[in-house]
């Protein structure tokens, strides 16, 4: 299995690395250090110093300098329009991102303040009816701002199902491969210039809404965002944010996550009549991701495990099959 620590070719301390980031950022005395070991493909860990704690996003490997500035530029715009997530802390020559070389290996990396809380998967927790109003609220106001990055293609992203699918249905065993078919037909059938396109983040899951201590919440890791219809970020919200075991409440739930989108951003008729077929392609999606990355990358991690589990469930229930 890829450790977090190949993610970013490091094969030394992490304290070492992170004292440089304490020096070039001027976050006085480095106290200690705390890998993340939640998330996908990048590398990120938690920096505790005489100035406070910080998060330290360690682009990975495969990610050039130019990919890591143009991911970086998302966030800086979500942050400059007035969504909660995290400020990008600046190095003392004022630059966002810095590139590292240590050992002759080239680290990418920014800086961001530390959201004093947990995600809402580390303590395996629902969103409360007012929480998902303001997450559906900042999803609004993030979807209806005037930008549209360069393309940064997402593996998990569920207008990249067609490629994903023909890359990856040979992973799957053939009790599940009809019902990744049924979902794959369902995506094709999608007249995507009828939709609704926005800056959408993309990746609206438990591990990536902190809850501060204050119980405030921040929206995380803009990495995947990128212009595209908005019912991704509302299929995604609904399925990983709003359903419940209860049917009752999971319809509540989600009548009051759309409510409060729409109370920001009105959808037209065609998103509407999209979401079902989104939420069944992206646990459609989830199921084919999680399981290359059980058998390719060999992930047999908690996280990836539980996501696959969950999306096969969610994706038998959307469909109506009971096996």
């Amino acid at each position: 299995m890829e450790t977090f620590e190949s993610r970013i070719n490091l094969d030394f301390p992490l304290e070492v690395l992170a004292k440089k980031v304490c020096t070039a950022y001027s976050l006085g005395e480095f106290f200690n250090c705390k890998i993340i070991t939640t998330g996908y493909e990048d590398f990120n860990f938690i920096l505790n110093t005489a100035s406070g704690k910080f998060v330290v996003k360690i682009f990975s490997k495969s990610r050039t300098f130019a990919i890591a500035k143009n991911l970086l530029n998302r966030l800086e715009v979500a942050y400059n329009n007035g969504i909660s997530c995290p400020k990008i802390i600046k190095t003392k020559a004022n630059k966002n991102l810095l590139s590292l070389k240590f050992n002759k290996i080239k680290f990418n990396l920014f800086v961001m303040e530390y959201i004093d809380g947990e995600d809402f998967f580390a303590q395996n927790a629902e969103l409360e009816i007012n929480e998902l109003e303001f997450v559906a609220k900042e999803l609004a106001k993030l979807n209806s701002i005037d930008y549209n990055p360069p393309f940064i293609y997402d593996q998990w992203a569920i207008i990249n199902f067609e490629k994903e699918y023909n890359k990856n249905i040979h992973f799957l065993d053939n009790n599940i491969k009809p019902l990744i078919n049924k979902a794959y037909s369902l995506f094709k059938s999608i007249k995507f210039d009828k939709l609704s396109y926005g800056f959408v983040h993309g990746d609206i899951i438990k591990t990536n809404i902190i809850k501060r201590h204050d119980k405030k919440l921040f929206l995380i890791d803009f990495s995947v965002s990128n212009f595209q219809p908005k019912i991704v970020d509302i299929a995604i919200s609904v399925c990983e944010l709003c359903t419940n075991k209860n049917k009752k409440q999971t319809q509540l739930r989600t009548q009051k996550f759309i409510e409060s989108y729409e109370s920001i951003s009105p959808l037209n008729n065609y998103d509407k009549e999209c979401l079902k077929i989104f939420m069944i392609c992206h646990e459609a999606l989830s199921v084919l991701e999680t399981t290359r990355e059980k058998i390719a990358e060999n992930n047999n991690s908690h996280e990836n495990n539980m996501f696959y589990e969950n999306s096969l469930n969610d994706l038998k229930v959307l469909l109506n099959t009971k096996n």
